[in-house]
């Protein structure tokens, strides 16, 4: 790995530790009409269709790559999916961004985009 490759990942680790710390301390910054309530309503609604599409996106990169290893690339797809998303919800706690409707689109995209960079990467890497 290069030595910038490291560097990002250790930034990425330590910006990732930093918003969880802040987000356990100060939770979220919810404006005025939008509730707890509202946000896990919404989760619930978003969680069977992400939870599917996961499913056979992972699916997927075990059937297109299992010769780099299944254990391998599931591995990296969970972690790679999750840290994104938690990479994004840190900064988010960072700058103290009000959980409004724009919060869900952009948690998607962030997974939209983790799963083509990580297709990127494995094709890459093929």
């Amino acid at each position: 790995m290069k030595t910038i490759q490291k560097i990002l990942i250790v930034v990425s680790l330590i910006v990732i530790i930093v918003g969880l710390l802040i987000l356990w301390k100060n939770g979220l910054n919810y404006i005025d009409g939008y509730s707890k309530k509202m946000l896990l309503k919404t989760i619930n609604e978003y969680t069977l269709y992400v939870g599917i599409s996961t499913a056979i996106i992972l699916l997927y990169y075990a059937i297109r790559y299992f010769k780099k290893g299944i254990i391998k690339v599931l591995a990296t797809s969970v972690l790679g999916m999750l840290g994104s998303i938690l990479f994004t919800l840190s900064l988010m706690s960072i700058i103290q961004m009000p959980i409004n409707r724009l919060f869900f689109p952009i948690m998607l995209a962030t997974y939209v985009a983790s799963i083509i960079v990580l297709s990127a990467s494995f094709e890459e890497n093929t």
